[in-house]
């Protein structure tokens, strides 16, 4: 007889110290993250002829992983949703215009309108939740098969 994985305890159980640290490392995270996708989210390739959006590629595969290390080590949904809240906060500063134009409007270079701006910044803070909602629905549906 194979017995059921254990959940999680109830958020109430969960020691403030616990929470503090799921917090602090969110928070490294983020500072990490943000300036990251934000330096590289214009990085193109041309790969067989193919002119590929590696800088945000790049960034959602760093933003997926991100979060699957801090699930993986917290087994919470706290930490991915501080990093999904806080990053468009430190994104902030680096969101003005700039040389190459703002990343917050779509700058026009060449006459072609920049969308990547938008696109790093739905990544950014979208992954995190996206993945926080994956697992909550995942968890709903493991309760519900018990």
């Amino acid at each position: 007889m194979t017995s059921a994985p254990p959940s999680s305890p109830p958020a109430a159980a969960v020691p403030l110290g616990t929470r503090l640290t799921q917090v602090a490392m969110a928070v490294v995270l983020t500072l990490i993250s943000a300036p990251l996708m934000l330096t590289t989210h214009r990085l193109r390739i041309e790969v067989l002829g193919l002119d590929l959006p590696a800088g945000l590629l790049f960034g959602a595969l760093f933003q997926v992983l991100v979060c699957v290390f801090l699930y993986a080590a917290t087994g919470s949904r706290l930490p991915l949703v501080v990093l999904g809240a806080l990053w468009g906060l430190v994104a902030s500063p680096f969101l003005g215009r700039g040389a190459g134009g703002g990343v917050m409007l779509p700058a026009v270079i060449d006459e072609q309108v920049q969308y990547a701006g938008w696109i790093v910044q739905v990544l950014g803070v979208g992954i995190p939740f996206l993945v926080a909602a994956a697992i909550t629905v995942a968890r709903r549906l493991r309760a519900r098969n018990r």
